[in-house]
């Protein structure tokens, strides 16, 4: 199989998005970084980077504005809009929901429209902030290159609530929309799972442990139908709205592992829990998506689990690193133990920092962005100086709370080997 990397650089206003070009406490990371057939896209915000015309005050007008600039990075990439099998949606505000989705499909229908009756694995989150405070939401997303390629293909795998797929026209243009699973290659995108009844389309239940155990199943349900496991599975992302359930969480986690994938209780996936302000319904209490492998015997595929990391593929999953302290210790301290703990986990699962394909960039405090970057910049500088000339993709999100008692900053990553 192919896994040769390529990087297209970003711009703001006419400066490359790269150490020296910009300042070590500016945003740099690559508009999009291409692995085989895998396309990483950077998160895409609200306002026209490359103008500098002001951000749209209206949702529609931002959402319009983070697809175009995703057309164009996916396009500089060569591929397309329509190559499009996973997103993740970043909203500031559960009233602009609606009008997001809305606006969603009608660009689909403008620019991509095998997306409307194909729509990507998808997830979609409520946060405190974006690193632009004109932000009002972000779009990032995992594209195929060539859906045809040898060894790369794309299979579509649909969901159905109230036995209607959710696709356009099935449910209206304000519906959500999404695969359950996409597969691109042996990788396995899970769209993120909620503890909606499927047959009623209702939340039968408002207990914590319950609904964390149905989002647990359909992302088992999601792997064994692309002909994966929960045991093939390599990464998870957990979403929920009060930190005080992290420590439930992760109990309620490792019991089902025993139960329905032992191998999984000693070496979970790597995983990374945010802290979010809301969820796509006030009754959500928790939401889980995945990635994983499609299938065992797929060649080039090899699942392979790490302390902090798994192997599917050539690809490195992490996962979130953070570093405690609390708010009387030193951001950059925390910051930069966390970059050392990433560097740790890629080199103990036989990857390097110098792979780093893609980040996510978590902060409870927006005033500590620009200190993030700076460090970021000096360690890779001491550590992986091809980063500073292609730097990874990359998406920032301010969370509620990070995991880990007193954690200001996390971060995980993807990386090749």
């Amino acid at each position: 199989m192919d896994w040769t990397i390529s990087h297209k650089p970003a711009f703001w206003e006419g400066t490359r998005l790269a150490y020296p070009d910009v300042p070590k406490e500016h945003p740099k990371f690559s508009e999009s970084v291409t692995v085989g057939n895998l396309v990483l896209v950077s998160g895409c915000g609200g306002k026209d980077t490359v103008t500098g015309e002001p951000a749209p005050p209206d949702v529609a007008g931002q959402v319009n504005t983070a697809l175009d600039k995703t057309r164009a990075a996916l396009e500089e990439a060569g591929s397309s809009m329509e190559n499009i099998v996973k997103t993740f949606f970043l909203i500031r505000s559960l009233d602009d929901y609606g009008e997001v989705r809305k606006t969603e499909t009608e660009y689909y229908e403008r620019h991509a429209p095998s997306l409307i009756e194909t729509p990507p694995s998808a997830t979609l989150m409520v946060v405190p902030g974006l690193a632009n405070p004109d932000y009002r939401l972000e779009y990032e997303v995992i594209a195929a290159k060539d859906r045809s390629a040898a060894d790369w293909g794309v299979t579509y795998y649909p969901e159905f609530w109230g036995g209607r797929e959710l696709a356009f026209p099935h449910v209206p243009k304000e519906h959500a929309k999404f695969a359950r699973t996409q597969v691109i290659g042996g990788l396995v995108a899970v769209s993120g799972c909620q503890a909606l009844d499927h047959e009623t389309v209702r939340v039968e239940t408002m207990d914590f442990a319950e609904q964390t155990r149905i989002c647990l199943d359909k992302v088992r349900i999601g792997m064994e139908e692309t002909g994966g496991s929960l045991e093939t599975t390599a990464k998870t992302v957990v979403f929920i709205k009060d930190p005080a359930r992290i420590s439930e969480y992760r109990e309620i986690e490792r019991a089902y592992f025993a139960e329905h994938a032992p191998a999984l209780a000693d070496d979970p996936p790597a995983s990374t829990l945010m802290v979010v302000e809301e969820l796509p319904r006030p009754e959500f209490l928790v939401e889980v998506e995945a990635f994983g492998v499609a299938g065992s015997a797929l060649p080039g595929w090899p699942v392979a689990f790490f302390p902090g990391a798994v192997r599917a593929g050539r690809l490195l999953f992490s996962a979130a690193i953070g570093a405690g302290g609390g708010i009387e210790a030193q951001i950059e301290a925390q910051i930069e133990a966390a970059f050392t703990g990433l560097k740790a986990a890629l080199e103990n699962a036989g990857g390097s920092l110098d792979g780093l394909v893609k980040t996510t960039m978590m902060l409870t405090r927006l005033e500590d962005y620009p200190v993030m970057r700076r460090v970021e910049t000096e360690f890779y500088q001491a550590h992986a100086p091809a980063l500073l000339e292609n730097p990874p993709a990359s998406t920032f999100i301010q969370l509620r709370a990070c995991e880990g008692e007193d954690s200001l900053f996390q971060i995980d990553g993807t990386a090749v080997l």
